[in-house]
């Protein structure tokens, strides 16, 4: 390419010392013609297309403008529209396909937008699940793996959502680490309890996961690790156990936040409903456990020192983990559970 500029530097010096084709010799001119008519030919080809590469760019400008205002409006119709038509002109442009799969969720159009984040994923790292590509674990890439998984999974598509939810879970732990969770509820709805604990076990202590992990170990018949964790689980969001068993809300929240919050409840509930009935038996042992007078006192005492603890307690306690040891030690846990169960095998 080089060497091509040079030639046509030092052909266009030549030219511009000529007056016309009576400089050159007759029995060359009509060839000089042609040659002059060819590069004018291809001269306006080169520049028309750049002009259109151009203005390619900025009608891309606009669509991606004109989406991301109608999706910060929430006005996902517009939205929609503007980014099918950006997408049908630019196939493979990551930005417009990602936000599509983005919009086709919030209508919860949930076959569109796993299609859409699927091809958004292809234009990165092609046709299998790979690394390489992915420029640290906030780039974008990530997040529409994570969307095509979120999809997949509400669609009931379990195995292609686990590959995905574990892929992300097991190269970007610290960024995705709700990812190994689900693949961990996936393996549970599969009845794999030994691989949905090995999960469990990998993400840090919430209400959802001391709820699931208590389930599958009941389902092992370790009624002792189910009855632990379910009495944590409790004392963590007492609202999950009350709308699993269909029990009034009355009682008072042991933990502060969303964590301990009826909102959490109902997110969680709408999610495992399904796990927990197919479950035989779980939600029987879950209600005994509630119901245990020894359980109903301990929830009296955490609600009721709740407020003092919180006070008490440093920044580093404010996890859930680190609130549930605020509010009971393992020693009077490990008794506590030794009561329970001891009462529900009789």
């Amino acid at each position: 390419m080089k060497v091509l500029l040079e030639l046509l530097g030092d052909t266009t010096r030549i030219l511009n010392g000529v007056e016309g084709l009576d400089d050159f010799r007759p029995e060359g001119r009509e060839r000089v013609r042609e040659l002059l008519q060819q590069l004018r030919l291809e001269s306006t080809r080169i520049l028309e297309t750049a002009d259109d590469d151009v203005q390619m760019d900025e009608k891309r400008q606009v669509w991606l403008r004109d989406s991301l205002e109608a999706i910060t409006s929430k006005e996902y119709d517009t939205a929609r529209e503007a980014l099918e038509q950006a997408v049908e002109e630019f196939p493979e442009d990551f930005e417009f396909l990602n936000y599509l799969g983005l919009v086709c969720w919030e209508q919860e159009d949930l076959r569109d937008a796993e299609e859409a984040y699927h091809r958004a994923v292809r234009t990165v790292l092609g046709d299998r699940l790979c690394t390489e590509p992915v420029e640290g674990s906030q780039d974008e890439v990530l997040r529409a793996v994570e969307g095509r998984a979120l999809a997949l999974y509400r669609l009931g598509d379990l195995d292609d959502a686990l590959t995905w939810f574990q892929w992300l879970g097991d190269n970007y732990p610290d960024s995705y680490v709700g990812c190994s969770y689900l693949a961990g509820e996936i393996h549970h709805l599969r009845g794999e309890l030994d691989r949905a604990i090995e999960r469990y076990e990998q993400v840090p202590v919430e209400p959802a996961v001391l709820y699931n992990r208590g389930l599958a170990h009941f389902q092992r018949h370790e009624l002792d690790e189910a009855v632990h964790h379910w009495i944590r689980g409790l004392v963590a969001n007492v609202h999950i156990g009350s709308m699993l068993l269909g029990r009034q809300a009355g009682r008072k929240s042991c933990t502060p936040g969303h964590l301990g919050s009826r909102g959490y409840a109902k997110d969680f509930v709408d999610a495992c409903l399904r796990l927990w009935h197919g479950a035989d038996g779980g939600l029987r042992f879950l209600d005994q456990c509630f119901s245990h007078e020894a359980v109903q006192q301990h929830l009296d005492h955490c609600s009721e020192e709740g407020g003092t603890r919180l006070l008490q307690s440093g920044e580093g306690a404010m996890g859930c983990a680190g609130w549930l040891e605020q509010l009971q030690d393992q020693a009077a846990l490990d008794r506590l559970v030794s009561r329970v169960t001891g009462r529900l095998r009789m």
